[in-house]
């Protein structure tokens, strides 16, 4: 019997050590994807001369079929109205990171948020 229950406790120790490195490509690739949102939502508000809400449901309904909540995205700019060309134009995406790993080994707090910044010299012409 004691066996058995240490074979069982050891089992789940060797499948979070096994998932560990899956876990942390996950939380990478989901960096990426905010990322590259941010990317992309920069370089269509280039041409338009500030980020649109039209842009913005676009990138917010990219994130949310990753998992992310539509409510808890934040996509700021540093304008509201629109900017000449040759003016610079930074876009930033803030969304909370999920939690995929089961335990912190270290003393270390995790981020709370992935972030993503953009800057570019807006090409609008009037």
């Amino acid at each position: 019997m004691k066996a058995t229950v240490l074979r069982a406790l050891f089992m789940w120790l060797v499948l979070f050590i096994i998932l560990q490195p899956l876990f942390s490509y996950i939380d990478y690739l989901l960096d990426l994807q905010v990322k590259a949102n941010t990317s992309y939502i920069t370089q269509k508000a280039a041409t338009e001369g500030m980020v649109t809400s039209a842009l913005k449901s676009e990138v917010t309904s990219n994130l949310t079929a990753l998992g992310f909540s539509a409510s808890s995205i934040q996509i700021t700019s540093s304008t509201t109205s629109v900017i000449d060309r040759k003016n610079r134009l930074d876009v930033y995406i803030k969304a909370p990171r999920i939690s995929i790993f089961p335990y912190n080994f270290s003393s270390q707090t995790l981020p709370e948020y992935y972030y993503g910044h953009g800057s570019i010299m807006s090409e609008y012409i009037d």
